[in-house]
């Protein structure tokens, strides 16, 4: 992050016709507490005093630090603007938009094809020092939210070049309270260490390897990695790191949940007092878990306009009338509604992460049993991610994504699944044509 942030907007972009659009950075740090308050407050003194039409605010998600995050927000401003540039495509009357971008602390433990630690020969040592850094904050924050008798043990294990099955049973022990059940879905109680050992195994079986840093990766590795391997195989080759990598997939989908019910909600919910524009929202990977706790956190002064979910890495019965196997609703019921348009959620069955990955590192309590690798069809468990097979028992509709001129029709749902598959190809291939079209279909009258 910038060592000064201004005050008042990050930078302006300019429309084609001369406008001059103000474009805010908000961040937060991992509590939900804003970095920046008087950006914050200049902010809300424009959205009061701007005459603005339509508010636009977007979050990142996984693995995004300020670069990368300032570059997707672009990337998908200027994509938006081209396409109507090009197309003429008509806007409100008078129209007159405001741009904001969140930013909170989603970096994590990153392992690539190849890659063996930082004690690799010939590695060059600013880099060995950055990754050994991130490696280190990583696992410093973890230990944070353990008991404090079971931190130097953790310390120890974590840091072993591998585990046997007593000490992959122990520290499964020593992470059990990190597996709680969480606010998207209900689950009943805590999975014994034994559960937690078998969904890393499983977690390992998918091998796959990441280069997007939007990319969970896996604890598999490489290609090099245990896909063919037996539990006992896998076992064995399962560094601690990789176990730490898991966790962290945890860890960063309940701080998202953190900055947005207690960062993204509150200003939000002053956004909509200080101006009558509509209010648009936009969240990518765990930036969709930012969004919808902003607005789920508490009610609002008045509905936002519209949400549009890119590859969401939260559950598919966030929305549900009641999950299976309960008598809840899915944790975020409520957002439907407190928004004027339906919401749109692509999924694409490209996005590996979300389709074999993230329902078995962040599965909790009773859902542990059901260790299977997913793929295209029905969800694999209560805990699959809505980004990687769409929504579901929420009254949707699951249709595929469009591309321009082709308008949506939005009637008789409250939600909708984008089958995506065709135009996103990846986790972090959320900026394309068919995706600012969407946005286009939900902000225009």
């Amino acid at each position: 992050m910038p060592t000064s942030l201004p005050p008042g907007p990050y930078r302006h972009i300019r429309l084609s016709d001369g406008t001059d659009v103000p474009y805010y950075i908000i961040p937060f740090d991992k509590q939900g507490r804003c970095e920046g308050p008087e950006t914050r407050k200049h902010l809300l003194e424009s959205a009061r005093t701007g005459g603005f039409t339509d508010v636009f605010l977007f979050s990142h998600g996984w693995n995004n630090d300020w670069t990368v995050a300032t570059g997707r927000y672009e990337d998908f401003i200027q994509g938006y603007m081209k396409m109507r540039q090009e197309h003429s495509l008509p806007v409100p009357a008078g129209y007159k938009p405001l741009l904001v971008g969140i930013f909170w602390p989603s970096t994590a433990l990153v392992f690539s094809e190849g890659e063996t630690g930082p004690g690799i020969a010939g590695a060059d040592p600013a880099a060995v020092d950055a990754a050994v850094a991130e490696e280190r904050q990583e696992v410093r924050e973890i230990a944070e939210a353990l008991a404090p008798e079971r931190v130097e043990r953790f310390y120890e294990l974590a840091q072993q070049e591998a585990l046997s099955e007593e000490e992959g049973l122990e520290l499964a022990g020593i992470l059990q309270t990190l597996y709680r059940a969480n606010d998207e879905v209900d689950a009943a109680g805590e999975p014994t260490a034994k559960e937690i050992l078998e969904a890393w195994k499983a977690a390992a079986a998918p091998a796959q390897d990441f280069s997007d840093p939007a990319d969970f990766g896996t604890v598999g590795g490489g290609a090099g990695g245990p896909q063919a391997a037996g539990f006992g195989d896998v076992l064995r080759k399962l560094d601690p790191r990789q176990v730490v990598r898991v966790a962290t997939v945890w860890q960063m989908k309940d701080r998202a949940g953190v900055v947005g019910a207690r960062g993204v909600g509150p200003l939000l919910r002053d956004l909509l007092q200080a101006t009558p524009a509509r209010v648009h929202l936009i969240g990518h990977s765990y930036g969709g878990k930012v969004v919808l706790s902003a607005v789920a956190s508490a009610e609002l002064p008045r509905k936002v306009e519209s949400i549009l979910l890119l590859e969401p890495a939260v559950s598919h019965l966030c929305f549900a009338e009641k999950v299976p196997g309960t008598d809840r609703p899915g944790g975020y019921r409520p957002v439907l509604d407190r928004v004027n348009k339906p919401i749109l959620s692509t999924f694409s069955a490209n996005d590996v992460p979300l389709t074999r990955v993230f329902h078995l590192a962040v599965r909790r309590a009773g859902d542990l049993g059901e260790a299977q690798i997913a793929g295209d069809g029905e969800p694999p468990s209560n805990f699959a991610a809505l980004g990687g097979f769409g929504p579901r028992k929420a009254g949707e509709k699951l249709i595929d994504i469009q591309d321009l001129p082709q308008r949506y029709d939005l009637t008789g749902a409250r939600v909708y699944g984008l089958r995506a598959t065709r135009t996103i190809s990846g986790h972090g291939d959320i900026s394309n044509p068919s995706t600012w079209w969407a946005l286009y279909n939900l902000a225009s009258v």
